[in-house]
């Protein structure tokens, strides 16, 4: 953008490179939190935050508003500095002061937090000079294994407390360029050590799927996963299962409750609207005071539920006629006879056919109604 000519900017630019040399991918960020106001302009810079995408090359520039600008109110204030690059990840608040163009690795932070994973900034021309107590760097930036200083023993606490929209990346997080073998190290690991022995007793694996091992004395033979549900009676399942449909939406099919009780379906009740598809005549819904509408559900252990009534006139039922067709979807994969009770006390066979159709098999006279309630077959 174009700012107003008594203030001052200066030139942010640099290029970022992988461990290897590559050149990074991913964006800088400096987020300005608080307005500007220039006295001898009469105008209002409100506070907001200026990115750049790292191009093909590793490569960014912002032009950026200094610090340090007596003319404009306030001054001495900082940024907040994002890099979210597949190099490293680090957040510290930074003062850009008034100067010539300069790199990130040119700007002493005020304040920071660790980076993320812990790792330091280094310019390309300082790989294999670098120089310290854990140095010299060798061709590939990294540090020698027998430079790494020994942090056995010791526990560095890492937390984040504020507010969640203040939390622009996350506090872990793990990118592979590849798909990680069966051979791939854990991300995380949790030992106890048992008379005298080490054993792993929960880990992440290589994908951050959690794992957990019951270990033989101590805690050891603890529960690997306790789930506490609320004493409220309406509360949230303790697990959901779901599944992707065919859209790529996330459809809920089964769980555990707050008390425990395993559920193998969550789907909701599909009408079915189509009887007597034929038109016939003989066959309706059953419309009865108390009588649940014609219905079915399929649950996630391969049986589809039916409920409702489908009422036949006095012409009575003829063998072959198919008295409804269920939704799409729902057809078994095979032939399905049922025993469907009747309100004229003798017992209609009804076969659900791939197609979906629910045909009668037997001939019967006089008025009554076919009572799919509770009945169930397997897709």
């Amino acid at each position: 953008m174009t700012y107003p000519a008594s203030l001052g900017t200066r030139t942010i630019a640099g290029v970022i490179l992988t461990a290897d040399g590559a050149p990074a991918a991913g964006t800088i960020r400096l987020t300005r939190a608080i307005p500007l106001q220039g006295p001898a302009d009469d105008v209002t810079i409100q506070p907001g935050a200026h990115t750049a995408t790292l191009d093909a090359g590793g490569a960014y520039t912002l032009d950026v508003p200094v610090s340090d600008d007596v003319d404009w109110s306030p001054s001495g204030w900082a940024y907040t500095l994002d890099v979210d690059t597949t190099a490293w990840r680090y957040r510290a608040d930074i003062a850009i002061p008034a100067g010539p163009p300069a790199s990130l690795a040119d700007l002493v932070p005020t304040t920071s937090t660790a980076p993320d994973p812990a790792s330091t900034y280094v310019t390309k021309a300082s790989v294999g000079t670098a120089t310290g107590p854990a140095g010299p760097l060798d061709g590939s930036a990294l540090l020698p294994a027998g430079q790494v200083p020994d942090l056995s023993g010791t526990y560095t606490p890492r937390a984040y407390v504020g507010a969640s929209t203040a939390l622009t990346a996350p506090l872990l997080s793990a990118r592979f360029n590849d798909v990680p073998g069966g051979s791939a190290v854990n991300l995380a690991e949790a030992h106890i050590t048992i008379g005298g022995q080490l054993k792993l007793a929960t880990w992440f694996n290589e994908a951050l799927r959690y794992r957990a091992e019951q270990q033989p004395g101590g805690f050891g033979y603890d529960h690997l996963i306790t789930l506490i549900g609320s004493y409220a009676a309406a509360t949230g399942a303790l697990i959901r299962f779901e599944r992707r449909d065919g859209a790529d939406l996330r459809v809920t099919t089964g769980g555990i409750d707050q008390d425990g009780r395993l559920q193998t379906s969550l789907y909701a009740w599909q009408d079915i609207t189509a009887v007597d598809p034929d038109a016939t005549g003989r066959y309706s819904m059953d419309t009865s005071t108390g009588v649940a509408p014609l219905a079915v559900r399929q649950e996630s252990d391969d049986r589809t539920w039916l409920r409702g009534r489908i009422a036949v006139t006095s012409s009575g039922t003829s063998w072959g006629h198919v008295v409804a067709a269920l939704p799409t979807g729902h057809a078994p994969t095979h032939r399905q006879l049922l025993s469907v009770p009747t309100t004229g006390g003798i017992a209609a066979p009804c076969e659900i056919m791939t197609t979906g159709d629910i045909v009668v098999r037997r001939t019967q006279s006089g008025a009554t109604a076919l009572s799919l309630d509770g009945l169930s077959y397997v897709r």
